[in-house]
């Protein structure tokens, strides 16, 4: 088979002839005398296409040739158009190229070895030895895009072995037979099966999206060209509609959120102090009885319900129950006492459709009950 994407990853569609036609899980396996379709290899997923007006549903490595899962057989000896997807296959060229651009760079400027390469819908993720600080990537992605502007031409060849033995070049696996070198004049050096794009500046652009610790170095996720410029779109539209609602310049959306951060922050702080004076002022009304005590309460906030409760646990010598809700959605309860709690919302779960539980000593829970049916019970507790 004549791997037509290792000469020239630019051509989108070629005349070939069906070799094989295997059934294969229920599909078949069509094998062509060549073919223009990248397999799953290299970190990335295969290319998609048709075949013959059929739907390429994958691509695969076997033995070193090249199968095309299809739905429906093809005749073997049938002489087949293929197409490729041009859009998805040029999108993974620029993100491949561009992770041949950052590896080659990481490694000559801050010693890092690539040690895992992802390529995927949302972009491209790259495993590192070692870490690297926030101002070393920003450092990396500047050099980075510098090289797409300088728009270096990037080739694919097959040195023979005394050529491969004068050339240092990245490899994460040892690898058998002939070797694909992508090299990047000055930049990288890399032995890669997978198209490329022919010149850095066909990338466009490439952002950093996040950085993250990861066995022991680190894990840069990526994205690039019409990628980058639909997620700078998404964030752009997001920081207008921020500083629209903020009434804030788009290049101070920040400072105006950590504003707005504190200002709640304090009034969250602020609300809890009220809540524990409505609690304790609330708890004053509990008597102090050697019985059982049921009380409801207009406060929802768990918190100071609990405030409530422990209360109601000092001054009730039997069981004390603090409810908050209506008779529409049902009764959030808490239910405290010396001892014998759980056995008591035990009781009151099933005559009351109730679910929670706790220790011995407090419970937790909801009731989905009218106040009057709570009421009726917990007097059956007396």
């Amino acid at each position: 088979m004549i791997k037509l994407f290792d000469s020239d990853s630019y051509i989108k569609e070629f005349s070939a002839k069906v070799e094989k036609c295997i059934p294969y899980n229920g599909k078949y396996l069509v094998l062509l005398t060549k073919t223009a379709f990248f397999p799953t290899a290299g970190g990335q997923e295969c290319d998609s296409g048709m075949i013959d007006g059929k739907n390429v549903l994958s691509v695969i490595y076997e033995n070193d040739e090249v199968y095309h899962i299809l739905e429906n057989p093809i005749a073997e000896g049938k002489c087949v158009e293929g197409e490729i997807f041009w859009e998805e296959r040029f999108r993974k060229m620029q993100h491949h190229s561009a992770e041949h651009i950052v590896s080659g760079l990481a490694f000559s400027q801050f010693g890092l070895t690539n040690t895992g390469f992802h390529l995927g819908n949302d972009g491209v993720t790259i495993d590192y030895n070692s870490e690297i600080t926030e101002e070393q990537l920003a450092e990396l992605e500047k050099l980075a895009n510098d090289v797409v502007y300088k728009n270096l031409e990037i080739k694919a060849s097959y040195p023979s072995s005394d050529e491969l033995e004068q050339i240092t070049y990245r490899s994460k696996k040892e690898i058998l037979g002939k070797i694909r070198i992508v090299t990047i004049p000055g930049i990288d050096i890399c032995a890669c099966c997978a198209p490329h794009v022919r010149r850095t500046g066909e990338i466009g652009i490439i952002k950093f999206t996040d950085m993250m610790r990861h066995r022991g170095g680190v894990r840069i996720k990526m994205i690039c060209a019409n990628d980058a410029l639909s997620d700078y779109s998404q964030k752009q539209k997001s920081v207008f509609e921020i500083s629209r609602m903020l009434s804030a310049p788009q290049n101070g959306v920040s400072e105006a959120v950590l504003r707005l951060s504190k200002e709640l922050s304090a009034q969250k702080r602020k609300n809890a102090e009220l809540l524990k004076e409505l609690a304790l002022s609330e708890a004053k009304n509990i008597p102090e009885t050697e019985g059982n005590f049921l009380m409801f309460s207009n406060i929802c906030d768990k918190s100071a319900l609990r405030l409530i409760a422990m209360e109601g646990k000092v001054r009730v010598g039997g069981v004390f129950a603090i409810l908050s809700g209506d008779d529409e959605k049902g009764y959030s309860y808490i239910i405290t006492g010396k001892n014998e709690v759980l056995e008591c919302v035990k009781t009151l779960n099933s005559a009351l459709s109730g679910r929670g539980g706790g220790r011995n000593d407090m419970a937790e829970g909801h009731f989905d009950a009218k106040k009057e049916k709570i009421e009726a019970e917990f007097k059956k507790l007396l």
